[in-house]
This record gives C-alpha cells, structure tokens and sequence, in this order.
C-alpha cells in the first residue's frame, strides 16, 4: 500500500476488506525451551503447514489485540 493511499483507510479498518488480509485459523501450542517459554503457531491448513508456514515466538513478545487496545 502507498504512503498516500494510508490516508483513505478508516481509523479501524477491516482487515480483509480495507487492507487485503486473507484470515487463516491458527493453533497456538505453548511451550518450554531451555527455561524460555515460546509459542509455536501452526495453520490449521495443512497445505499451509508444507509450505513452511509457521511462526516461533517468545512469549514475552506476543500480545493479545483484543486485550491490549
């Protein structure tokens, strides 16, 4: 998206319609590493899954949207 076309975007835009997101289902498994709690986050899609289509994160750098607006 163009800098200029950021100024057209409502102050809470719709992901899918407003910025082009494609939503997926996520499962979220938590766990313990060397004393480091991560996050694993595994599409539901196992297409997906093939494609190498995860994410690993510290616990400490995730936060919940709904919880923190």
């Amino acid at each position: 998206m163009a800098s200029n076309e950021w100024e057209t975007v409502p102050m809470d835009p719709d992901p899918e319609s407003d910025l082009g997101y494609d939503p997926i289902e996520w499962e979220v498994v938590s766990t313990d590493t060397g004393g480091r709690e991560q996050l694993l986050f595994l599409p539901a899609d196992e297409d997906a899954l093939r494609s190498d289509a995860f994410i690993v994160a510290d616990r400490s750098a995730v936060a919940d949207v709904v919880e923190n607006r």
